[in-house]
């Protein structure tokens, strides 16, 4: 594992220090960034540097941007889950130094090995180098659109049934037991739902950002996706293919959770994910959401075929109507 963070109200006011405290300079850098607010930041913040901004996460804006930053020591990336996702398989491709700064918190990739790229429209997820630096300033991600923090929840949440999909896959025999990395999942998404924090409060966003990070430790620990990616990750790509409009991915896994876990048969953990999402606004009907029950139906069908190699509940061709009608 790998990877320095550094965490605080209104630190970017110090980004420079900050910076070049870990040998990064201003001279030797790019800044890439979406529109909007991360751009607003680079005007402000990121002035004396060479900057490119990024319209989409595709292999021909990574192809694009290699060209621009390969002749810099490291990359900055500044701004939502497209940016930094962006930013991270570039500076991978090109064995540079990468350092993450969101400003927002919509999924664990703002510390994990993955990058998420869309090649023919079909998001696909690349291992790469996680970031060498992660800075978080809990200011910025408190004020940003609460939909992309909504989305951040239904991510870590998700966790909980991706630990239920492996551990049913190792009772199985058809995946291997890392412990350590299982335990690292799913220790941060059970603190996050345990907390009694006042939603969307800074104290609220700190545990929701440890989370999160705790989840891209275990990927990066454990070398893939496995600790946070199960059936209810499927079921989102499922949706990503036959929504015309597909929801944030964080908010699909997050709903598809509900269903995931109750398919496992873990009441419990169902009643205690729907009365958190209710206290934080999260969707938890089909109606809520926004999907038309024969799509979701139709994309629990399509999901165990997109990783046939990744065993989760839905592999084995589980009922499903009893976990539908908790949801519709």
């Amino acid at each position: 594992m790998t990877g320095s963070i550094v965490h605080g109200e209104n630190i970017l006011e110090q980004i420079h220090l900050l910076l070049r405290r870990y040998g990064f300079y201003a001279d030797e850098g790019l800044a890439i960034h979406g529109s909007g607010i991360s751009r607003k930041l680079v005007d402000s913040y990121f002035k004396e540097w060479d900057s490119s901004g990024i319209d989409d996460s595709t292999f021909d804006t990574v192809k694009e941007l290699e060209g621009i930053v390969k002749y810099k020591r490291f990359l900055v990336a500044i701004g939502g889950g497209k940016v930094i996702d962006t930013g991270k398989v570039t500076a991978g491709n090109l064995g540079l130094p990468f350092v993450s700064i969101p400003t927002t918190l919509s999924n664990d990739g703002i510390f994990s090995p993955i990058g998420v790229i869309k090649k023919n429209h079909t998001p696909e997820s690349i291992l790469t180098k996680p970031p060498e630096l992660l800075i978080l300033d809990y200011s910025i991600i408190r004020s940003s659109p609460k939909e992309l923090l909504l989305a951040g929840i239904g991510d870590l949440i998700s966790n909980l049934s991706a630990i239920l999909d492996w551990k049913l896959a190792v009772k199985l025999k058809k995946d291997t037991e890392d412990i350590p990395s299982m335990e690292l999942s799913y220790e941060g998404a059970e603190t996050f739902l345990d907390t009694e924090e006042e939603p969307f409060s800074i104290p609220f966003i700190k545990t929701l950002a440890h989370g999160l990070i705790k989840s891209g430790l275990a990927m990066q620990r454990h070398g893939s996706s496995r600790p946070a990616s199960g059936a209810e990750h499927l079921i989102s790509h499922a949706l990503d293919k036959i929504l015309e409009k597909p929801l944030i991915h964080g908010i699909q896994c997050g709903f598809a959770t509900l269903f995931t876990v109750l398919l496992h048969g873990e009441m419990g953990l169902f009643l205690r994910i729907k009365e958190f999402y209710e206290r934080v606004g999260f969707p938890t009907t089909l109606e809520q959401v926004g999907i038309p029950e024969e799509k979701f139906r139709e994309a629990v069908k399509l999901a165990p075929f997109l990783r046939p190699n990744r065993f989760t509940i839905l592999h084995k061709n589980p009922e499903i109507e009893d976990a539908l009608n908790y949801i519709t």
